[in-house]
This record gives structure tokens, C-alpha cells and sequence, in this order.
């Protein structure tokens, strides 16, 4: 693994992390793309399997979060918000990646989150995505959630994100195990999209619809039986949202692949290295 830097269109730097085994010729790089809150580092022992099996791999942390937040800097003051990441973090991260390898096109295996953004980046970074993995994604509109996480979406949303976000200057998530500390840009619009039943596209579609729209990459979808979050209508509902994008969805459970549980963050822990992984790998041929 090595530990590089990357500066956005706008003048931002972040942090990234290169894994390269011997190169599969032919074999595309794939760029991971985190879910919300969550950093590239939990990311690192999949990234390395998967660069072992013949892939150059690239993890990124979005600005105001892990190693893009500089030390010494509030992620109060980080500014920006959804759009910021996919159009500026997302898409320069897809550039370095073909920078770094030569390639003109990366594949991406993102999780939650992490797999809008390459619907919402703008045409020219679209056409530089060959394939989606997604993993756990789907529409964020809080009464498609799974129901652990659709019983406490009031709190957060109608409560938590509009009275603390403020008070603080970001969302203080981490101290009320509530998502993460986010900068308040960032969550103010998450929230709102969520509070949407059309999501995104629903609270913003002048902006947001023309973008999904004009996607074109295959997606190969994978939503968890026992996701306690996103829920497969969930998931159904945002490739939906993307008509251009031909798309496959599996639906899998633990008992397929031979766990006791897999949920919305276990895809990428190291007990999914022996079936679940292989799988996911196998959706970039």
C-alpha cells in the first residue's frame, strides 16, 4: 500500500491510498468508493485482496473526513456539499487513477453513497467509468430504509441534522452514534434528499435528473437480505432512477455465503474474504 495525495479541480487536497499486485493484463484499475461517514482505511484489507488477485487499486477520502481532513482543521470549516463530492472528489480521484495507471476508464466498486456519486459527477467523469459495483445502495428516502434504521430516521432527520448541525456548525454524528460528524453542507442536503420520496432527484431534479439521466454505465447491483438499513426497494428505486445505466441487481443473503450476518457495513470485513469477495470481484469481468 502506498499513501498518495491528490488535489480536486477546485484546489483541494485528499488523501488517497494506492494497492498494486502484478498487474492481469487488460485488467481495468478500480477506484472504491466509501459510504457516507465512513473512511478509506476500513476499505484497506479488501483493496489489498483485490490488488493481489491482479488489480491496481485506489481508495479516497472525501474532503472534511479520515486523512482529507487536515490536522488541525474543524470539519466545521470544510465547505461544500453532496455535489461537491461527486463532481470534485469523485472526479478527480477517477482522474488520478487514470493518470496513474494510463487507462482512460477505471472500474468502481462503491458502497452506500458512494455509488451516486458517479451518477452525479458530470458527463465527461461518467464516460471514464467502465462499471458499478454497488454494494448496499439505494435510494436514501427514509421510509424505504430497512426497519431498524427507518425507526430511529424521525430522530435524525426531523430532529438531530436541523437542531445540532447549527448549534455546532456540522453534524456531530460520531458523539451520538448517529452516522458521523459531517460538514454541515454535506448533511444539510443529505437530510433533505432523505426527508424526499424521490430521493435526490426528487428535492433537486433541475439539478440532479439531467445527470442520472446521462449515465451510461453498466451497474451490477448487490443489495444484503439482512441490510438493516437499505432495503431492496431501496435499491430498486435508485437504479430506477438511472435509465440509462443497464443494471443487474442480486439480492444475497448470509446464508449463501456462509456467514452469520453481512448487513450494511459487513461486505467489506475479512470474514466475507472467502465467498463474498470473490463475488464482487467477479461483477468487474
Amino acid at each position: 500500500m502506498k499513501a498518495i495525495e491528490f488535489t480536486t479541480a477546485d484546489g483541494t487536497v485528499l488523501s488517497a491510498r494506492l494497492f498494486e499486485g502484478k498487474a492481469t493484463p487488460g485488467a481495468l484499475p478500480v477506484l472504491i468508493g466509501s459510504a457516507l461517514a465512513v473512511h478509506q482505511r476500513y476499505y484497506a484489507a479488501f483493496a489489498q485482496w483485490l490488488a493481489d488477485q491482479g488489480r491496481c487499486v485506489m481508495s479516497f477520502d472525501v474532503r472534511g473526513l479520515g486523512g482529507s481532513l487536515p490536522p488541525g482543521i474543524s470539519v466545521r470549516n470544510v465547505q461544500g456539499d453532496m455535489l461537491t463530492w461527486a463532481q470534485q472528489d469523485f472526479a478527480a480521484a477517477v482522474q488520478t487513477l487514470c493518470d496513474h495507471t494510463g487507462a482512460s476508464q477505471v472500474n468502481v466498486i462503491a458502497h452506500s453513497l458512494g455509488s451516486h456519486h458517479p451518477a452525479m459527477c458530470l458527463p465527461p467523469t461518467q464516460a471514464q467509468v467502465a462499471k458499478l459495483v454497488s454494494v448496499a445502495a439505494g435510494s436514501g428516502y427514509w421510509r424505504n430504509w430497512s426497519a431498524p434504521s427507518r425507526r430511529l430516521a424521525p430522530l435524525l432527520l426531523h430532529v438531530a441534522v436541523p437542531a445540532l448541525t447549527p448549534l455546532f456548525g456540522y453534524f456531530p454524528g460520531k458523539r451520538l452514534g448517529m452516522v458521523g460528524d459531517l460538514p454541515q453542507g454535506m448533511i444539510n442536503q443529505w437530510a433533505g434528499w432523505c426527508r424526499h420520496p424521490d430521493f435526490a432527484w426528487g428535492k433537486q431534479p433541475e439539478l440532479i435528473r439531467p445527470l442520472m439521466q446521462a449515465a451510461r454505465y453498466p451497474i451490477s447491483a448487490v443489495s444484503f437480505s439482512d441490510d438493516e438499513a437499505m432495503s431492496v426497494t431501496a435499491t430498486e428505486k435508485y437504479l430506477a432512477a438511472l435509465p440509462n445505466a443497464p443494471s443487474t441487481l442480486a439480492l444475497v443473503t448470509p446464508e449463501q455465503m456462509g456467514v452469520k450476518r453481512i448487513g450494511h457495513l459487513g461486505a467489506f470485513r475479512t470474514e466475507q474474504q472467502a465467498t463474498l469477495w470473490p463475488r464482487l470481484a467477479s461483477l468487474l469481468a
